[in-house]
Order: C-alpha cells, then sequence, then structure tokens
C-alpha cells in the first residue's frame, strides 16, 4: 500500500509546488495593490499636517456641538409641562422655583416672565422675543466655525495639489527624455492626496454645519410656541374667557 501511496505523492509535489507559488505570486500581487494611507498623508508635506490640523478642530467643533444642540439644554420636556400648568394657575411662584432648578433656555425666559408680571405685556413680549433671538444668533455663531472648516479644507486642498503638480513638472524638466514615469506619477498622486483629504474634512463638516442650523432654528421656533403657551393664560384673560365661553356654549 505504501508503496502504490510514494509514487503518488511524488507526482502530486510539483503540482503542490506550482499552486504554491502561484499562490505567493498572487500574495506579493496584493500587497503591492494595497495602498498605505498613513504614508500618502504624510507625503503631503506641510499641506497634510495643516489639514489634520483643521480636520481635528472640526471634530470638536461638532462633538461640542452634539453636547450642547439638544432639547434638553434648550426646552426639557418636564419643564415645559411644569410651567404650562403653573401659568394656567398664574402660579408665579412656582414657575420661578421651577426655573431655578434647571440651566436650559426655557428656564431663563421663565424666570425672565415670573419676575417681570409687573411690567406691560408689548414690552415683556419684547424682551422676551429678543432673547430668544439673541440666543439663536448665538449658538449660529458657535456653529459658525463648522462652515469655515468647510470653506478652507477644500482650498488648502487645492493648494496642495497645486503645489505637488509644480513639483512634478520641475522633475520632468530637469530628467528630460530619460527620466522615470514612476517619478511622475508618484509627485502627481502626492499632488491628489491632499484634494482628497480636504474633501474627506471638508463634506462631513459642511453636513454637519447645516444639521445643526436647522436644528437651532428649530429649537429657537419650539421656544417661541412654548413662550406663547406661557404667557396667555395670565396675560391674555380675556382669551380665556372668550374660549370658556365658546365651550360653555357648545354644550
Amino acid at each position: 500500500m505504501y508503496r502504490r501511496l510514494f509514487p503518488l505523492l511524488l507526482s502530486i509535489l510539483p503540482s503542490a509546488s506550482l499552486l504554491a507559488q502561484s499562490a505567493a505570486v498572487e500574495l506579493e500581487s496584493d500587497a503591492a495593490g494595497t495602498i498605505d494611507w498613513v504614508a500618502e498623508v504624510l507625503k503631503g508635506g506641510a499641506t497634510s499636517i495643516v489639514l489634520l490640523a483643521v480636520g481635528f478642530v472640526g471634530i470638536v467643533f461638532i462633538i461640542e456641538r452634539l453636547l450642547v444642540v439638544r432639547a434638553g439644554n434648550f426646552m426639557p420636556s418636564d419643564l415645559e409641562k411644569k410651567l404650562k400648568t403653573h401659568a394656567e394657575a398664574s402660579n408665579f411662584t412656582a414657575i420661578n422655583d421651577c426655573c431655578n432648578q434647571s440651566n436650559s433656555v426655557l428656564a431663563k425666559i421663565g424666570s425672565y416672565i415670573a419676575t417681570h408680571t409687573h411690567i406691560p405685556f408689548e414690552i415683556l413680549s419684547f424682551g422676551v422675543t429678543d432673547t430668544i433671538s439673541r440666543t439663536v444668533s448665538r449658538q449660529h455663531q458657535r456653529t459658525y466655525p463648522l462652515a469655515v472648516v468647510a470653506t478652507i479644507s477644500p482650498l488648502l486642498g487645492l493648494l496642495g495639489t497645486i503645489i505637488g503638480m509644480i513639483e512634478s513638472f520641475q522633475k520632468v524638466a530637469l530628467m528630460g527624455d530619460t527620466g522615470d514615469a514612476s517619478v511622475l506619477a508618484d509627485s502627481i498622486g502626492k499632488a491628489l492626496i491632499t484634494t482628497a483629504l480636504g474633501l474627506i474634512i471638508a463634506i462631513p463638516s459642511l453636513a454637519s454645519y447645516h444639521f445643526f442650523k436647522s436644528r437651532i432654528n428649530s429649537f429657537g421656533i419650539r421656544l417661541e410656541e412654548s413662550v406663547d403657551m406661557l404667557m396667555a393664560p395670565w396675560l391674555h384673560p380675556e382669551t380665556t374667557a372668550v374660549s370658556e365661553e365658546a365651550d360653555e356654549s357648545a354644550q
């Protein structure tokens, strides 16, 4: 039995060695086809370093906006319900106490309303509207750096591309017809990597800027609606009386 297997093994070994060699060639080709992105980014030189710094700044602002632009910091739902209940009962002390327990924008506005009930409604309404407008403008101003990052990143990438192209043309001028095409390809690749890096930073920064801008505007509208409900029951008693008479007549 072993005498029969030995020639069979001898016949299989050459084919196995050929398969191993072909597999090694494929692995080498795959390794040659892979791209070391860290090395490619570092080829961009000073431009890539500046782009990485700008991208880090953009990440910091995105994290800050995620922590700040939340419903809990603008108008918590539980506080909104409590203020509405106390406003309908005209309990200004309870409104002020609830607002003092929160650091949200709605709490500041509710505290302002509860402590300024002695002034005319028009002046109070103007002050509340101005507070909301200043809050929204301040949040937009803090979101604006994301737009700056989204704007300058492609420009820095384009600058790196131009510098790389100038370098590649200088190599062609120095080497002439005897130059190696791989040297030119390396310079062009170095030029294009900065453009790609700039777009990678700019696209999420621009998307985040518009997302937070829309979210802030939405919170501003909701604040105005909540303040209207907060002020209407006790600053417009005639409206409440008319609505109650309408309900009684309907019954």
